[in-house]
Formats: structure tokens, C-alpha cells, sequence
């Protein structure tokens, strides 16, 4: 069996058990188109380091295609369609050190005020599409995938309930919205009139002017722009600069800081902050609530009334 067979068997494999599996697929088939289409005896573990490795320091897509490939040798081993797998040097120590951005109520605003800079005829996403997706993200956590892949059936106006179909890790999930959230989707829906409706079926609910589905790379391009218009960047030295993804993690944030004002139990709430954004367990809430500023002064709140003496009285 031929490099290219192999794969395509793989990723067939991998999706009929349910996995969606889009990054090895891509991973895969561009090793193919470095090392050429050879027998799998002929695959050496130098071919698979110079892949992975690249150029420059060690990246987290090192590790990546690294995983990769090693999942795909172990099945070629387990089919007996090799005797060994030729790559078999440990993964890369990558030390993670990306943190999602947390947007400020300031910068929140700021953003929606600067949608109308986006206002242009050549613009196939309008502001009021832009805008109603951005609220979105932020008023329910969703991911921006979740929100583009949203039909008109998915929302309840009524019960101001979002159903959240076939998401990350196949889990479909009822999202209950706000009052002030579910007016402004509805405001939208009734609105929205594309210069050339689409013959999508089913149609999506949000799209584009000329009635097409918004695409998740149209949209990232456009909060680019709109956090260069409203001056939003990390400091220089930072790798990555804040993403549309980050409006997600701030959702959780701000949420925790108003649970700790309320002087909630976070023991009990967190679990259900964890299901509400669709996470497998509670370790995966957590990796979006960094320890920003407004959140070590709320939880140095908290601990000053506990730890407080309570004042003698008479009995």
C-alpha cells in the first residue's frame, strides 16, 4: 500500500467513527506532498523529523502534526500494514504560554462603536450582521462556529432558548438566553433582508448581504478591523493578538466576577457555566478564566469576609 492510500483509508476510518478529524486530514495530506508518494517501508524517521520539525524553535504545530503522525503509524502498525512504526522519538516539550485576552466593558463598547466603520457597499458582511453576531458571542459563550451554523429554526423567541446543534465534541445543548438578548435576535431576524436571498436549505440565520452563509473567515476578518479601528492590541512583545474566540472566555470571566459579587457557591456554579458553554468537564472552564485583575479583587472580597472576625454582641 502506497503513502496516499493509507491516509485516505485513515481519515475514512476516523469519520465513520464519528470524529470530524479536518487538522490530521490536512496534517496527513501535506506530509504527503513533502515526502512524496512512496511505500510505506520507504517512509524513514528523518523524513518524519524534517515534517514535523520545519524551521526555526520547536512550535505548538510541531507538536501537533508530531500527534499526528504518530496516530497514524500506530494504525498502520495495528493493520499490520507495517512492522514498526519508523517514527518514534518523543513529542516535543512545548511550553504553553497563550492566554485567551479578556475584554474590558471599555473595549467591549469601543468595538461596537467602531461597527460603523465597517459600513461600505463592497462589505458582504453588514454591521448589523456584525454587530448581533458579536452580542451574541458575548450575551451566550458561544463559539463563533456555533453562531454561524444557527438557523431560524435553532431559536426560540418565545422561551428565548438557542438550540446548539452538533457542536465541539458532539454535544447538542439548550442554551437559555436573556430577555435583552433574545429582543435584539429577534429585532435582527425581522431586519435582515439580503440584497439576493440564498437558496440554502435550510437557510442560516445569519448571513451575508448577498444572502449567502457568513463564513467563519469573513468574520475573523472583519473583528480584525474592528479591533485595529478600536486601538485593542496586546503589548508588542505578545505573540498573539485578541481574537473574536476571546469573547468567549471573557463571557466566563464576567460571569465568575458577577457570581462572586452575588456571593454565589462557585463550587456548585461552575459545573453549570461548564455544561452552558458546552465543555466535557469543569477542567475545561477553567482554562478559559485567566486571573485577571477585576477577578483577584473580587476574589480578595470574598476572602476579607470570611477571614473577618465576626464583632462581639449581647446576648
Amino acid at each position: 500500500m502506497n503513502l496516499s492510500a493509507a491516509v485516505e483509508n485513515y481519515v475514512a476510518l476516523k469519520r465513520s467513527l464519528g470524529a470530524v478529524f479536518s487538522v490530521d486530514a490536512r496534517i496527513l495530506r501535506s506530509f504527503i506532498r513533502v515526502v512524496g508518494e512512496v511505500g510505506l517501508e520507504d517512509i524513514t524517521a528523518e523524513d518524519c523529523r524534517k515534517f514535523c520539525r520545519g524551521k526555526g524553535l520547536p512550535t505548538r504545530f510541531w507538536e501537533r502534526k508530531h500527534g499526528s503522525l504518530c496516530g497514524f503509524f500506530r494504525y498502520l502498525v495495528s493493520r499490520r500494514f507495517l512492522a514498526s512504526s519508523p517514527f518514534q522519538e518523543p513529542a516535543p516539550r512545548i511550553q504553553h504560554t497563550f492566554r485567551p485576552y479578556i475584554y474590558s466593558h471599555d473595549e467591549l463598547r469601543r468595538l461596537l462603536e467602531s461597527i460603523h466603520q465597517e459600513q461600505s457597499h463592497r462589505r458582504l458582511l453588514e454591521p448589523e450582521t456584525l454587530r448581533t453576531i458579536l452580542l451574541l458571542l458575548y450575551g451566550a459563550g458561544l463559539r463563533a462556529g456555533e453562531a454561524l451554523r444557527l438557523r431560524p429554526c435553532d431559536i426560540n423567541f418565545q422561551d428565548r432558548v438557542l438550540s446548539v446543534l452538533g457542536t465541539k465534541f458532539f454535544k447538542s445543548r439548550l442554551l437559555p438566553i436573556g430577555e435583552c438578548l433574545a429582543a435584539m435576535l429577534a429585532r435582527y431576524a425581522q431586519q435582515r433582508q439580503p440584497t439576493h436571498p440564498s437558496d440554502e436549505h435550510p437557510p442560516s440565520f445569519f448571513t451575508t448581504r448577498t444572502g449567502k452563509t457568513v463564513s467563519l473567515g469573513l468574520l475573523e476578518a472583519a473583528f480584525v478591523r474592528l479591533r485595529e479601528h478600536a486601538g485593542i492590541r496586546r503589548p508588542a512583545t505578545d505573540r498573539w493578538q485578541p481574537r473574536i474566540h476571546d469573547l468567549r472566555a471573557t463571557f466566563a470571566v464576567h460571569r465568575l466576577v458577577a457570581w462572586y459579587r452575588e456571593g454565589a457557591d462557585l463550587q456548585t456554579r461552575l459545573p453549570l457555566l461548564a455544561t452552558y458553554l458546552g465543555h466535557v468537564n469543569v477542567s475545561g472552564t477553567l482554562a478559559y478564566l485567566p486571573m485577571t485583575h477585576e477577578l483577584l479583587a473580587e476574589a480578595s472580597r470574598r476572602f476579607e469576609r470570611y477571614a473577618q472576625p465576626k464583632e462581639d454582641f449581647d446576648v
